[in-house]
């Protein structure tokens, strides 16, 4: 098993999918089907106080996959090694599952990679999921300013203009496996005191002149 789940995160899109659609596509006919439901929102920090929702947060459902959160998972715990595996872990776990959802794109399972956008309330529902086991994942992201150094000219012509850091997005990633019921509503509640991942992505460009 460890095995397969290696070769599958090495694997390209167009590799096989490590999870059987069958299940998935056999409770949609038969009308087994269930609702994933719930908001994104920052604890109150006070008594009385509102929560703060996190509008615009995209939460997406997959079916079950080992490689997936195997994948996930080692990015996550890789991330802690430097700051540059730190910087370049949200970017790597955005591929991973866009990866996959190609994938099923090919499998033609378009139905089974549901996504959605919180409300302005930071309310979100998926309704029609089939029943069984799977993972959501939901981002959120606040784009941070920096000011962008400038070379002064002499440096300018003598040096070639290198990377420099513009700006970032600082992301919240949620993960959570569950599974959906026939006729149930399974809730989940995404906060800033439970993101699964914490990380940024960086938005750089060559430093230029005056």
């Amino acid at each position: 098993m460890r095995a397969a789940v290696v070769a599958l995160l090495l694997a390209g899109p167009a590799e096989a999918l490590d999870v059987s659609l069958e299940p998935y596509r056999d409770a949609r006919r038969a009308g087994a089907l269930g609702v994933v439901a719930g908001r994104a929102a920052a604890e109150p920090r006070t008594l009385g106080a509102p929560a703060q929702p996190f509008i615009g947060t995209s939460v997406r459902l997959l079916p079950r996959s080992e490689a997936l959160l195997a994948r996930l998972t080692q990015l996550r715990e890789t991330s802690r090694d430097s700051s540059r595996a730190f910087a370049a872990a949200a970017p790597a776990m955005r591929e991973a599952h866009q990866a996959y959802e190609r994938r099923l794109l090919e499998a033609g399972a378009t139905d089974l990679a549901p996504q959605v956008v919180a409300g302005q309330d930071g309310r979100f529902s998926i309704d029609e999921v089939p029943a069984g086991a799977w993972v959501l994942i939901a981002w959120h992201s606040d784009p941070v300013d920096t000011s962008a150094p400038r070379l002064p000219t002499r440096q300018r012509d003598r040096y070639r203009p290198q990377p420099t850091l513009l700006g970032y997005e600082a992301v919240t990633v949620w993960l959570r496996e569950l599974t959906v019921e026939a006729g149930a509503t399974a809730t989940v509640e995404l906060t800033d005191r439970n993101g699964w991942f914490r990380g940024v992505v960086e938005k750089r460009a060559p430093v230029r002149g005056r």
